[in-house]
Parts: structure tokens; sequence; C-alpha cells
């Protein structure tokens, strides 16, 4: 009986909630798509059929702002992994081989919150690419921004009180994962240094 009830469980959970599961492919030397916006409840199906050694590095040793950590560390020419996100939030991966140039990015969005409540529109930034300063646009009058090369490394981190530019001059030209917290909430996002 305990088997039967655990089968019927699996087979209803799916219908109950609704999910969807997105796929996403690890390319030469990107993923496809690299940018993907899903419901709390959704899974994501990474695959590498033979295009290249990569991994999946989605962790909070790397990205310390991810809600959990996520990955496959093996490197490896064919593999699947999959992943269920029920905790919402901005979640940055990488493939660790080639991490310079083989980003993406999951958000995981509350559809019960509604547009209107979504952290994207409550705080943002730019420009995007950026020169001499990035410009914070949020309510908030003191917040912190971190910046982290695409290693994971901290390369910035500013606590801003009453002001909402952050001099980003001194980084080099590259791509790099500005982080945001401010209103209680935890924005992560990519940028380009010109």
């Amino acid at each position: 009986m305990k088997k039967f009830t655990q089968v019927m469980m699996m087979c209803v959970a799916p219908v109950a909630f609704g999910q969807t599961n997105y796929t996403i492919n690890a390319q030469s030397m990107s993923w496809s798509p690299n940018d993907l916006t899903i419901d709390m409840g959704d899974s994501v199906t990474w695959v590498n059929n033979g295009s290249g050694s990569h991994n999946l590095n989605g962790t909070t040793a790397t990205y310390p702002a991810n809600p959990e950590s996520f990955g496959m560390p093996t490197v490896g020419t064919t593999w699947t992994f999959g992943k269920r996100f029920n905790v919402p939030g901005i979640y940055m991966y990488r493939c660790d081989p080639h991490s310079s140039v083989m980003t993406g990015k999951v958000t995981v969005v509350d559809p019960s919150l509604g547009l209107g409540e979504n952290t994207a529109s409550a705080i943002s930034f730019g420009p995007n690419p950026a020169g001499e300063t990035i410009t914070i646009q949020t309510k908030a009058t003191d917040f912190n921004v971190v910046i982290y090369d695409m290693a994971g490394h901290q390369v910035l981190s500013e606590n801003l009180k009453n002001k909402h530019e952050v001099n980003v001059s001194s980084l080099k030209q590259g791509t790099y994962v500005i982080e945001i917290r401010a209103e209680g909430m935890i924005v992560q996002d990519k940028f380009i240094k010109n």
C-alpha cells in the first residue's frame, strides 16, 4: 500500500501543481538559452550531448547570492542534470572550464506575488554596458552593492548611503555579476564593463 501511495503522489503532483520543465543545452562555449525566467515549482534540465567538456556550477560558494546551491561538478561530454526550483530568486551558474564566457541565469518568480511585486521592477541598474559608473534605481537610501568576476571572486563591495552610483572605473573590461541588496531583496544580474 505504501508503494502504491508513493506512485500515486508522483503521478498526481505534476498535474496538481502545473509544473513545467525547461531544457538548457550546452553548446560549444555557451548555454542555450543562457537567461531563463520560470515559475516557482518548475524544473530545468541541463543537457550536454557531446558538444564539449562541460560541468554545471551554481553553488553558493561560487555565487553567494544564489538562494540555494545546485550543480554537477564532474566535467564531461555527455550528461543530463535536472533541478526543480522551489525557492524564488535569481540563480547564476557557469561551466567552470569556460567560466569567462559560459555563464547563465535562471530567475525563479513566485506567480502568486503578481508582476507589481517582482524584485526586478523594484531594483534596477544601468547603464549596461557600463563605463565609469553604474547608477542603482531603488527607493532605499542605504543598501549594499557587491560585484563578482565570472570566476566568482568578489572584486568590489560598497555600502551606499544616500547615493546611488558605484564607481566601476577600476574594473578591467569584461563581464561581471552585480549583486544589489536593498529593501529586503537581493537582485543579481550580469553587466559588461567597457
